[in-house]
């Protein structure tokens, strides 16, 4: 699914000329021209950026380790964007403090558009888990596309006694406190999912926080916590053997893997929609013209089928979305994994 933004953006074509027109008369006059002066040298600023980029190596930074989804990102669009902007696009994985030992070094970087940031759901959960950032994600941070999204699953263990997210959130309330969740650790976003149920669904329930995926699984699949959230491409094994039963999938549509299963939205949730996503951020202060290009090359990249079909295979989908609209996204998620945060407890210093 590529969709672009519903607005009107990018460079001002025109300022230039608007500039040697006005009159420099006039006290306001004189002085709007002195605004527009600055605002023309700003946009020849920009240009003279874009017609020198890129003038190296660019610098993808995942947060995570090899293999999961930032690190699949990463890689399936490495080597197209290089080849798109004549120089080699080089994956470093730079990892540690939840992501932010990685967002910190793009944060800190020359606003060049030469290091860039495969963004991802930590980076908006940290800026309300961590008590003091050595960032500040909206000020340091340009965002320049959302890329692709990946449904997550609420599962529950085959001796959980329901079968729908309905009978889950009552069987919940008649048994206050003894129901538990399993996640891959505190404060990531499965963890914070199941907090967003506990808090939507008006029910407590204890949250177990395993070290990593497959040892919250294991415990799921043994029947020593109840029910989970975890992505949906990692889920389907466990699912189509029948070991663990779907209630909802977390995205706004249904997933075509299981058509059957419901939208949590459709469960009666309005405000659940938290689907895995991922995208590409610049350091804060990039050119403008650079970022421009950047969005540009990356529109066209992911229309390609072939790549779209890359996405597929570990559950993604392609969701493109330009600077503005990936912006106003991640503010939108900032908020959303604010709530959870808020209610869970959960701190990272």
């Amino acid at each position: 699914m590529i969709f672009s933004p519903p607005f009107k953006g990018g460079v001002a074509r025109s300022a230039g000329v608007v500039l040697l027109s006005s009159p420099p008369h006039r006290g306001g006059v004189a002085r709007s021209a002195g605004v527009v002066t600055l605002a023309a040298a700003g946009l020849l600023l920009s240009l003279s950026a874009l017609a020198q980029y890129p003038s190296k190596a660019i610098r993808f930074v995942v947060t995570f380790p090899p293999g999961g989804i930032t690190d699949f990102t990463a890689r399936a669009l490495a080597p197209r964007l290089g080849e798109a902007l004549g120089q080699p696009v080089i994956v470093e994985n730079k990892t540690g403090s939840g992501g932010n030992i990685g967002t910190d070094f793009v944060a800190k970087s020359a606003p060049d558009g030469h290091t860039l940031l495969v963004a991802a759901p930590p980076n908006a959960i940290n800026v309300s888990l961590y008590r003091m950032l050595p960032f500040d994600t909206k000020k340091d941070l340009a965002p320049v596309a959302l890329v692709g999204s990946g449904a997550n699953v609420l599962v529950v263990s085959a001796k959980t006694p329901v079968n729908s997210v309905r009978e889950l959130v009552e069987h919940a309330r008649r048994n206050p406190g003894k129901l538990n969740f399993a996640s891959n650790g505190n404060g990531t976003s499965i963890h914070l999912s199941g907090e967003l149920l506990k808090y939507y669904g008006k029910f407590d329930a204890v949250h177990v926080p395993f070290r990593g995926a497959p040892a919250a699984m294991a415990a799921l699949l043994a029947g020593d916590v109840d029910f989970m959230f975890d992505a949906l491409s990692i889920s389907v094994p466990q699912i189509k053997a029948g070991k663990i039963r779907p209630l909802a999938v977390t995205s706004r549509e249904r997933s075509p893997m299981f058509p059957d299963a419901p939208t949590l939205v459709e469960s009666g949730f309005p405000e659940f929609e938290v689907s895995g996503w991922t995208g590409v951020m610049a350091t804060g202060g990039t050119p403008a013209a650079v970022i421009a290009r950047l969005e540009a090359e990356l529109r066209r990249i992911l229309s390609d089928r072939e790549l779209i079909a890359a996405f597929e295979k570990p559950g993604m989908t392609v969701s493109f979305a330009g600077a503005r609209e990936f912006g106003e996204f991640l503010d939108a998620e900032i908020r959303r994994w604010a709530v959870a945060v808020k209610h869970s407890g959960a701190q990272a210093d």
